[in-house]
């Protein structure tokens, strides 16, 4: 990536050019610049951000060690990364948009089409982060317009490798991404959560519980790096054994249908939320 213009001397004050303007930096939107840092993808000094609350603005910069921007400053920036909730893009909109820019955006339910017409630009590449960015894990998926040049696609493919992994996908396959992958940590926390109950139960005090049950999830999917989930259950479950008589009770509730049912109800909800004042 090519490198920014070095800072203005003094802190707090908007610099003129960077490699990529952020625009809101909510949890998602740190974790990626918290990525991007992390992996050398980009330096602070290749990065600014962007708020209309001047105050808001200046506090995101003192936290990331970033440039302050202002409007005319994120105009000049070589790239924007759009991170703003997408109930506030239609206020945001106006104050980015400009015809020339490569606009990165990780708001869940704004299509390509809606991005380009409101940002004004062509060249747009929509991302699908989730919360494992926070820790270098993410599984972020990537769709582009077709106006997208290889620069641009190259520069989100890095932004989000220092997050994790990185799927290119059809947009028709985002709503699926999301009930899957965006929100599978929250079903994977639940099942931790439901395990250290369960140790609670059995008479380790909470806090071991907590720890075994962490433990298990980092170990199995370590495990499950080139394995089949099938072999390690088949693995760990030996004949008459402790594990299958666990997993027959799991069978007997239900387990695999409940979590297919929520990955599906899920997705139905991220195509509700395509479609609830979002779209142009």
């Amino acid at each position: 990536m090519t490198p920014a213009h070095e800072p203005h001397e003094g802190e707090g004050r908007p610099r003129d050019e960077v490699a990529l303007a952020v625009v809101g930096a909510g949890r998602m939107g740190s974790a990626v610049i918290h990525g991007a840092l992390r992996c050398g993808a980009l330096r602070a000094t290749d990065l600014g951000v962007f708020h209309p609350d001047p105050a808001r603005r200046d506090a995101l910069a003192a936290r990331f060690g970033i440039a302050p921007l202002d409007d005319a400053a994120v105009h000049r920036a070589e790239r924007v990364l759009v991170a703003v909730k997408p109930q506030a893009f239609e206020r945001v909109a106006p104050l980015i948009a400009r015809r020339h820019a490569g606009f990165v955006s990780i708001m869940a339910g704004v299509t390509l089409d809606t991005l380009a017409k409101r940002l004004g630009s062509p060249r747009v590449v929509r991302a699908m982060p989730n919360l494992g960015a926070r820790v270098g894990a993410s599984a972020t998926a990537l769709a582009w317009t077709a106006e997208t040049n290889p620069a641009d696609l190259d520069f989100a493919r890095a932004l989000f490798q220092g997050c994790g992994s990185v799927f290119e996908i059809p947009e028709s396959l985002f709503d699926a991404f999301t009930g899957l992958s965006g929100s599978g940590p929250a079903f994977a926390a639940l099942v931790a959560e439901s395990l250290a109950d369960g140790g609670v139960r059995v008479g380790f005090h909470r806090d071991l519980a907590r720890d075994l049950a962490r433990q298990v999830l980092l170990a199995t999917a370590r495990l499950l790096e080139g394995a089949d989930p099938a072999s390690i259950k088949d693995e760990v479950a030996s004949p008459g054994g402790t594990a299958i008589a666990g997993v027959r009770t799991l069978e007997r509730h239900r387990l695999r249908f409940a979590l297919m049912d929520a990955i599906e109800a899920a997705s139905e909800r991220a195509g509700e939320l395509s479609g609830e004042g979002y779209r142009a």
